[in-house]
């Protein structure tokens, strides 16, 4: 009994009192929480409300502001269609949220989703697309307002990204939201404006190495297709906006007239010039750009700050685009092996020329021939929007030194850079369509963020602050603690 009674003589009557108390809060939260969690699913049951909470870092399971505002303006009812058996929508992971997105687009009115399969609906393939044409089948999802369809299958809505040089697959990006918002847009529009593609001067083609750019066109309304000038007699009357994009060969003076009658009668381009090492002379593209008071030069823009471009590559400039009349907010980009432009002095009433994109003043335009003279100092152009009223209508035109950011391969290279490319591209061709209100939807990544370190001194700081400075303040703070327990 002495014994005993010298034992409990010895318990700090304080710190039994502490413990207990914790001991008691662990138990009453563990249970709160065992209680909360059983009526949230009975309520989640019952679908009386719902409680979930989308924690992915791109909002996977959401739909955003964007889609919000277009679904409550529909003035046409749209239907979707999953042409799925519904047990395999429950059972494969993909499909599930998709599913779940759709669920999204479902609280509004004026849309309608529908879960069929075609196997015990054989009409109905038929029903949604009589004319065929649309190639419709088993595992597609449709869109459809009125008469006008648009199919999505299932690689336009989780694309898997390849490495261009090896051709593994690297990470994968939810297109679902980009592409059922655009579908919508697409079905319930009265016209949809076309962007046609130049061929025959060593562009790439559209499907190979712009497809991604393709697929966001697309989903934010505009149709795709390509051309060739040589052979055809001019621009198609249904052209709303002529693109071409790195030119490794110039342009025939009948091609220049062909596209100088389409802007002066209020047509719309873009021209995207990549650096050449083999420094081709475009002087037919020179002689068109220059009644817009736009000159290009035949350089490789190099940024020497290490703050201002890609790790171990001075040539892979990154931008500070501000805002302007042109693009509504403030961009940053990443434009690899630019060549530089010029806005030539002589300056006319009736046209405006607005800089979209200037390098640093560390930065210099290196001759791809050195017989043309010395490198080229910064501040460098390298992206100018014009608007030119002195036509018989008014015309627009974008120029940038870059062609690459738009690529399917910039992509591979550039990860979230090469989507803040996109973004600032399809705001660009907003502007040249005069749509002052039209928004961009940006696909979203299944990959983890990364954080890009850009020079050797961020990554000295990094490593100071991970290796030393936060295990001293967690060796700091367990010290503090341990010492105000010891007199408890």
């Amino acid at each position: 009994m002495k014994k005993i009674k010298e034992l409990f003589g010895n318990i700090n009557m304080k710190s039994l009192k502490y413990g207990s108390l914790s001991l008691v809060m662990v138990v009453a939260f563990i249970a709160i929480a065992v209680v909360v969690n059983l009526m949230v699913g009975a309520i989640q049951d019952k679908g009386l409300v719902n409680l979930k909470l989308d924690l992915t870092t791109d909002k996977l399971y959401s739909i955003g502001d964007t889609s919000k505002e277009i679904l409550k303006k529909l003035d046409k009812d749209v239907e979707i269609f999953g042409l799925f058996d519904i047990g395999d929508m429950n059972s494969n992971e993909r499909l599930k949220q998709i599913k779940e997105v759709l669920s999204q687009y479902e609280k509004f009115p004026r849309v309608k989703v529908t879960y069929l399969d075609p196997d015990k609906n054989p009409g109905l393939i038929k029903q949604i697309d009589p004319t065929g044409l649309k190639d419709i089948d088993k595992g597609d999802f449709v869109v459809k307002s009125g008469n006008k369809v648009r199919k999505l299958s299932g690689d336009e809505i989780i694309k898997t990204n390849y490495n261009p040089q090896t051709g593994q697959p690297m990470g994968m990006s939810f297109v679902g939201e980009q592409g059922f918002t655009g579908a919508i847009k697409y079905v319930t529009s009265d016209k949809t404006p076309v962007v046609y593609f130049t061929q025959g001067h060593g562009e790439g083609t559209v499907e190979r190495e712009y497809s991604n750019l393709k697929n966001q066109l697309e989903t934010n309304n505009y149709e795709v297709k390509s051309i060739n000038l040589m052979t055809s007699e001019k621009v198609p009357e249904d052209a709303e906006i002529l693109m071409i994009a790195s030119p490794k060969a110039d342009m025939s003076p009948q091609e220049r007239d062909r596209i100088k009658e389409y802007l002066k009668n209020g047509g719309k381009a873009v021209f995207l010039f990549d650096s050449l090492e083999n420094d081709v002379k475009f002087s037919e593209f020179e002689a068109l750009l220059a009644e817009y008071n736009v000159g290009i030069n035949y350089d490789k823009v190099k940024e020497n700050d290490d703050r201002r471009y890609f790790p171990k590559n001075p040539y892979a400039v990154v931008l500070d685009v501000p805002k302007s009349s042109v693009i509504p907010i403030d961009y940053q980009l990443l434009l690899a092996n630019s060549r530089s432009l010029n806005i030539l002095k002589n300056q006319k009433e009736y046209m405006t020329v607005t800089t979209l994109i200037k390098t640093s003043q560390t930065a210099v335009g290196e001759q791809i021939d050195k017989s043309r003279g010395k490198d080229i100092a910064g501040p460098l152009e390298l992206g100018v929007a014009v608007e030119n009223k002195g036509g018989a209508k008014p015309s627009r035109i974008l120029v940038l030194g870059n062609a690459y950011f738009i690529s399917d391969e910039a992509r591979m290279q550039y990860g979230q850079y090469f989507q803040y490319g996109h973004n600032f591209f399809t705001l660009s061709l907003n502007w040249l369509m005069d749509k002052k209100n039209e928004v961009v939807i940006s696909p979203k990544s299944y990959d983890m963020p990364k954080m890009n370190i850009t020079s050797a001194a961020q990554a000295g700081m990094l490593a100071l602050i991970v290796v030393i400075l936060l295990p001293l303040a967690i060796l700091g703070t367990g010290m503090f603690v341990w010492m105000r327990r010891r007199h408890l």
